[in-house]
């Protein structure tokens, strides 16, 4: 009887150790995942194509999953009334790959786009477009940028 009840409470506390160890591992692992940084993919600095364009874009992953493009601090474009920020490949003039990321927020400064899925077309880069005069302001072709450990 004794061997029985000692087993029993050693079988109790071996499975109340493993419950609370999921429990605090689960705790664990979801507040790392919440205290990581998101993750540059890919990043390319603007050149002017019919307007001065100038500043950086970056392709990051974020911490829940999410892709977002990024234009940096300094980025700046000339004004215009239609203003379109696309992902793009381009072979001279011709539009290879062609994917609307969002109207231009603002024609300078630090800004963020949602992007879906993750394009795998080698040679992408991030196209200024102004819609109204039917012409590419600027280009940023994105060079991927290696994960650090």
């Amino acid at each position: 009887m004794k061997r029985r009840l000692a087993l029993a409470l050693v079988i109790a506390a071996a499975v109340i150790s493993l419950a609370a160890g999921l429990v605090v591992g689960h705790r664990d692992s979801g507040s790392a995942k919440a205290q990581s940084s998101p993750r540059v993919l890919a990043q390319g600095t603007f050149h002017a194509v019919t307007w001065n364009t100038s500043g950086t874009a970056s392709l990051v992953r974020e911490p829940n999953g999410d892709l977002r493009l990024r234009l940096s601090t300094s980025f700046t474009t000339k004004r215009a009334p239609e203003l379109f920020v696309y992902l793009a490949k381009l072979r001279g003039r011709q539009r290879v790959y062609w994917k609307p990321v969002g109207a231009l927020k603002s024609s300078s400064g630090a800004q963020q786009y949602a992007v879906s899925g993750m394009p795998s077309t080698p040679g992408l880069q991030v196209a200024i477009y102004c819609g109204e005069c039917n012409q590419i302001n600027g280009l940023a072709p994105l060079q991927p940028v290696p994960a650090t450990s």
